[in-house]
């Protein structure tokens, strides 16, 4: 069986070498970034920074990024000045893992009343969201002046075989992820180790709104494409 995976190129090695690579083109990414004055978090994410496909199969290169300006909040308490700030809501009808982002103020910790940005649009009860359709035609804009822009979900991209996704990276603590990591305690796998990794990586939201819902267009989608590696890098072989 090893050597048929190995003939196929995706035995162990394989494996291995293709996750060292990813990781490294994150590294470098995240210089390069740094060199260009961006502050930017870079990831390279799926099936092939997972070693986990063969190249007949053309598998698409996922890559998602996310600014290090911007701040997430979960309660009002997570305000940060001089960041942009955008205050999770969720209620009991908005689906799992889907959520709006309230645009706060940088110099104070209050929501912003106003219109000011063309991303931004109003609900009926007078928050100002930041709609994550408009969000990604601006990326789209942006994305023309290197070639032209194709957007699929939540990527907008302009590079043949690439899915790129800008992203906004949560550092608090989540109760989804509080809640599975809880349930999965008493079981052997995942081990505590990952679990304690889990439990301070940071989850994205992604500008994916649900197709049946009256905000799709501005819905955001919760993703633990961290976790989700942690995971798939713990499996062996036979599991892969």
């Amino acid at each position: 069986m090893s050597e048929v995976l190995d003939n196929s190129r995706a035995g162990k090695r394989t494996v291995m070498e293709r996750r060292k690579s990813y990781l490294s083109r994150e590294r470098m990414e995240r210089i390069r970034g740094q060199l260009y004055g961006l502050n930017l978090e870079y990831f390279h994410f799926g099936c092939q920074s997972e070693g986990t496909t063969i190249p007949g199969l053309k598998s698409d290169i996922d890559f998602l990024f996310s600014s290090n300006n911007e701040n997430i909040m979960i309660v009002w308490e997570d305000w940060e000045a001089g960041m942009r700030n955008f205050l999770m809501l969720h209620d009991d009808i908005t689906p799992p893992q889907q959520f709006l982002l309230q645009v706060i103020k940088e110099d104070t910790p209050e929501p912003v009343r106003s219109l000011c940005n063309d991303a931004n649009v109003m609900k009926y009860s007078g928050e100002v969201l930041l709609s994550a359709e408009r969000f990604k035609q601006e990326n789209a804009h942006y994305a023309t002046e290197f070639g032209e822009a194709t957007k699929n979900g939540p990527s907008v991209s302009f590079i043949y075989n690439w899915d790129m996704v800008h992203a906004f990276h949560v550092l608090k603590p989540l109760p989804e992820i509080q809640y599975w990591i809880d349930r999965c305690k008493s079981r052997q796998w995942p081990p505590a180790k990952l679990l304690a990794a889990a439990r301070v990586a940071p989850c994205f939201l992604v500008p994916a709104g649900h197709r049946d819902r009256d905000y799709k267009r501005e819905e955001w989608r919760l993703s633990h494409n961290l976790i989700e590696r942690m995971l798939m890098f713990s499996f062996n072989m036979t599991q892969i």
